[in-house]
């Protein structure tokens, strides 16, 4: 019991990990409370994913003791957290794609006829349709998964962890790709759930959603954890000077000035293949950040991907410095200097298996060998300086990317674009599930990338980002271009309203 008179539905006590000789969690004391929604926060990199996956079954701990409702437990396999109570829904997606909805969610928990013993899909269609019905999901259990959005493949993740009898849940930045309303509608599964006596474990790098949903806040720095407060007692500033042991203010200011006749780029009359986008034109100058701003499934990502070179286009012209140029691949795109950080940068942006040094220098390998043999002293250098510019830890160009946090593995994917001296970059939410600090880091290296004459290209669902980086900002509203505001019109009403379809 606790001094609430509730007891803990998880209890971690001492646990450290470490990977080769380098700590990960050090002495890590952490409990929740049933009924309660507890918010892990942290930079990435603090330890956050590696205290997760030691809770939820997916990798051992060197020392230390986890309790379940009082028990001691030994988690050595996530089908063994399942059986003692705890689900967690991870940040990357975990569903099969050629399957249904309604079979993602019973996956391992298929619903039998009683008689046949046969799976019994109209009954499985049923349920799954009153769970997706609870979560206000806008599609049916009987679509395949390949189909929806990446905002409905989340939904049909937390439909699945729902199905399960458990005491803790762990939600693992499970708003980054949810749009407000489907937010509202999580909090409010997360409030029923607490009601019931359910234990929650929230990350979420977006601090307003932690003031909102929370009860109480562990922060980890460096693999420490410093501190453990009550929503009530928290504020922001306090929150980022705990995460980061500094204090970052408010976000940064684009101050740099553009040269409107000076363009670079010329987008005109681009139109899909399936329909997404139709009739898009702009023009991008040079040292200039463009801001695209839009709902989830706007066709913001299919514009820009066109563009690239990674989707085909129906129709539409580019001018590069004036001159025409013809895009058929990504290939093209990087010949002529234009280069794209995606939107999920695990499966489009790198390579998990490869070091660091490798995914850093796989853009650039036509400059990094001689006569077709890639010279690894160059491949190294090559990584070092540019982990050093963007301040990727651990610094370790023998690394696999895949085992870094979110944010160091987005620097590793921005640095691949870096040594190919790129003249546009494309990034499509740079800084999704990417703590404050890495954030401002990012956002630092954007101006720094503008002031040397980079022209940026800014998807991002975060209006203040928008507005504080774009000189520009292009609303799409069902694939069109609804409104353009310049950086001095610009606000978040304004933004919303031709975002959802005002004129």
């Amino acid at each position: 019991m606790n001094d609430t008179g509730r007891e803990f539905a998880l209890e971690v006590q001492g646990v450290s990990k470490s990977f080769s000789n380098n700590i990960v969690l050090n002495n890590i004391n952490f409990a929740v409370k049933a009924g309660e929604i507890h918010t892990l926060l942290g930079e990435n990199g603090a330890g956050k994913s590696t205290l997760l996956n030691i809770v939820s079954g997916s990798l051992a701990k060197d020392s230390g003791v986890i309790k379940i409702k009082g028990k001691e437990v030994n988690l050595q396999t996530p089908i063994q957290a399942r059986l003692e109570g705890i689900v967690k829904v991870h940040q990357e997606l975990q569903v099969i794609s050629e399957l249904s909805v309604a079979e993602n969610i019973f996956l391992g928990n298929e619903i039998l006829h009683p008689k046949t013993k046969a799976i019994c899909m109209k009954k499985m269609y049923e349920e799954a349709d009153k769970i997706l019905g609870n979560l206000d999901a806008d599609f049916s259990s009987k679509v395949i998964v390949k189909r929806l959005s990446t905002a409905q493949k989340q939904l049909v993740e937390i439909a699945r962890a729902l199905l399960l009898e458990f005491s803790v849940l762990i939600l693992d930045e499970p708003t980054s790709s949810l749009t407000n309303k489907e937010i509202e509608k999580l909090f409010s599964v997360m409030n029923n759930l607490k009601k019931q006596g359910k234990a929650i474990i929230f990350v979420s790098h977006r601090l307003e959603e932690v003031f909102q949903i929370s009860d109480r806040i562990t922060v980890l720095r460096d693999g420490n954890s410093v501190g453990v407060l009550d929503i009530a007692e928290a504020t922001k500033e306090h929150l980022v000077q705990m995460m980061t042991g500094r204090d970052l203010g408010n976000i940064i200011q684009n101050d740099h000035k553009v040269d409107k006749s000076d363009v670079i780029l010329s987008v005109e009359d681009f139109c899909s293949l399936d329909g997404r986008f139709n009739h898009i034109s702009f023009e991008l100058h040079r040292g200039e950040i463009l801001g695209i701003a839009g709902l989830v499934g706007s066709g913001r990502t299919e514009i820009v991907r066109a563009i690239f070179g990674a989707d085909r286009k129906k129709s539409g012209k580019l001018s590069l410095d004036g001159n025409p140029i013809e895009i058929r691949s990504p290939i093209d795109s990087v010949n002529h200097g234009i280069a794209l950080i995606p939107e999920d940068r695990k499966l489009q942006g790198m390579v998990g298996l490869l070091k660091n040094m490798n995914n850093i220098g796989i853009s650039s390998y036509n400059k990094l060998c001689r006569h077709g043999v890639l010279k690894d002293k160059e491949i190294l250098q090559n990584s070092k300086r540019f982990m050093e510019i963007l301040n990727v830890h651990p610094d370790n160009p023998f690394m696999q990317t895949g085992r870094l946090s979110g944010g160091n593995q987005q620097k590793v994917v921005i640095a691949k674009w870096l040594s190919v001296d790129a003249k546009i970059m494309i990034m499509d939410e740079p800084t999704r599930g990417i703590d404050v600090g890495a954030k401002n880091e990012i956002y630092q290296l954007m101006l720094q990338m503008i002031e040397k004459g980079v022209s940026i290209i800014m998807i991002s669902s975060e209006l203040p980002e928008i507005l504080s980086l774009s000189n520009r900002i292009l609303v799409i509203h069902e694939g069109k271009i609804n409104g353009e505001l310049t950086r001095e019109e610009a606000t978040e009403e304004k933004v919303l309203h031709y975002a959802m379809g005002g004129a």
